[in-house]
């Protein structure tokens, strides 16, 4: 029996129709606000680490999947739990260093409890980024950017625990991801590529693992909204990395990467 504890986001519900389709047997955990009134569905909240680790136990789950987006809560809003009293003084010296850091908790608890984290990638291996094949290819300052936004994540992730993605155009840093998100980062960087662009695309957003990240937990994820933003604030393409990235909606971005002659690179 696999165990899902999800969150948020489109990730979660295509795991499910997999593991549905192959008559995979599963639990899952919901962690979001909405409860989903199924069988074999229990819904907690981020708190109650008991509750969970017990379903997890009574159901026989010594393999889980950790997926979709969780908004971390305050600190403020933290109630009293048996498990999760003596997990708390490891969640505050993390807490501030950043989400990496507050999931290498959780995993590090799950291994001690005997459960071992597999990754979704494992059951929806149709999703990594390097299965799309692009008609559009980056050019030689395309492949200069691309080359600095790598640069630049590894330098920032080696130091500071803070977003997966920049923008670089032309040699330019248009935008580095913070708390907000990508898609946020995007949109906030739109006057500024209008400036550089004038009126023609160009800038690549490179979107790549942190150096530390666990990445069967927190594999960068694009999708159809990403890239249609992209277009919109006059983003040429997107860097992914091999094995290390997600691309959600392959089959429905087609169409508009086509149409706008945008790009999807992986890179080793």
């Amino acid at each position: 029996m696999i165990g899902i504890i999800a969150g948020e986001g489109d990730l979660p519900k295509l795991l499910v129709k997999k593991l549905n389709k192959k008559k995979i047997s599963f639990i899952y955990i919901n962690l979001q606000p909405k409860k989903i009134l199924k069988t074999n569905f229990y819904n907690y909240n981020i708190f109650e680490i008991s509750n969970i680790l017990k379903t997890l136990k009574v159901n026989n789950c010594q393999k889980v999947i950790l997926v979709g987006k969780v908004i971390r809560p305050s600190i403020h809003d933290f109630k009293f739990d048996k498990e999760l009293i003596k997990l708390l003084p490891k969640i505050l010296l993390n807490y501030k260093k950043g989400d990496g850091h507050l999931l290498d908790v959780v995993i590090n608890f799950l291994k001690k409890k005997k459960i071992t984290i597999i990754s979704c990638i494992k059951y929806l291996p149709e999703l990594k980024a390097e299965n799309f094949i692009s008609i559009s290819k980056p050019d030689k300052q395309d492949l200069l950017d691309i080359n600095k936004g790598v640069k630049l994540l590894n330098h920032i992730n080696s130091k500071f625990d803070i977003g997966q993605s920049v923008i670089i155009n032309k040699g330019y840093v248009v935008a580095i991801e913070g708390a907000s998100g990508t898609d946020s980062m995007i949109n906030n960087s739109i006057k500024i590529q209008r400036k550089i662009n004038k009126n023609k695309y160009s800038g690549v957003l490179i979107k790549i693992p942190k150096k530390k990240q666990d990445l069967r937990v927190d594999l960068p994820t694009i999708g159809y909204r990403t890239i249609k933003n992209c277009i919109r604030a006059g983003v040429k393409g997107i860097a992914l990395k091999k094995n290390e990235n997600i691309f959600l909606d392959q089959n429905k971005s087609f169409d508009i990467i086509k149409k706008n002659n945008f790009f999807i690179k992986v890179i080793d």
